[in-house]
């Protein structure tokens, strides 16, 4: 079975219905196993105020600001019924087959892996909870990765215009053409049900609807 990362953008952690929304999307995918990432937003942000005061030195600020991310993995585990934090490949398997929603503890994997394939994320501040996600589908391996946005994704975009307009992370364009697909979802969308619609491979974007390419 194959396997989806979904990347939950931190923007979306202040919707009341939040926990409906993301176990309606989860529901469609009854054919993936399933593995969270949960975005930094608002926590992550905080590291960023502190940076700009204390001009923290590159790698303790990149590492503050994922161990800020802890706090809205266990936010997930609290909202989604079934879920439980996961550090690691072993541990996400023996989720899965218990029928549970595996929630990635993005530090502990990011410090614990390694890779031939794969040089080890740059310490910056264009590096956010996208480059992450994008480097564990490439080093877990995983079949796709799946970003849950509060936006629609504007048209004609590339990678590399959504990082310039700050809708993405700086450094994704970096590893989106090694990415075996890549998608996007709006969660925060009026329109249900809600679907992963936008299919992009690399930096070519397609966009689908329920008769087909659009």
């Amino acid at each position: 079975m194959k396997i989806s990362v979904l990347k939950l953008g931190g923007s979306l952690l202040d919707l009341p219905d939040l926990k409906d929304r993301l176990s309606e999307f989860l529901a469609q995918l009854q054919d993936r196993r399933p593995l969270l990432i949960c975005g930094g937003g608002s926590a992550a942000d905080l590291v960023r105020h502190w940076d700009k005061i204390h001009q923290l030195d590159a790698t303790a600020a990149h590492w503050l600001a994922i161990a800020a991310m802890k706090l809205n993995e266990r936010l997930l585990f609290q909202l989604i019924p079934d879920a439980c934090l996961v550090s690691n490949q072993n541990a996400a398997q023996q989720a899965w087959e218990q029928h549970q929603i595996p929630v990635l503890c993005a530090e502990h994997y990011l410090q614990a892996t390694t890779s031939a394939n794969f040089a080890p994320l740059p310490a910056s501040w264009d590096i956010t909870s996208d480059s992450i996600a994008a480097w564990v589908t490439l080093t877990w391996p995983a079949d796709e990765l799946i970003l849950l946005k509060s936006k629609d994704l504007p048209a004609d975009s590339t990678v590399e215009t959504l990082a310039a307009a700050g809708v993405v992370d700086a450094y994704l364009p970096a590893l989106a053409d090694q990415l075996p697909v890549l998608r996007w979802c709006n969660l925060r969308t009026d329109q249900f049900a809600v679907a992963a619609t936008t299919v992009i491979r690399g930096s070519s974007f397609q966009s689908t609807n329920a008769t087909g390419p659009a």
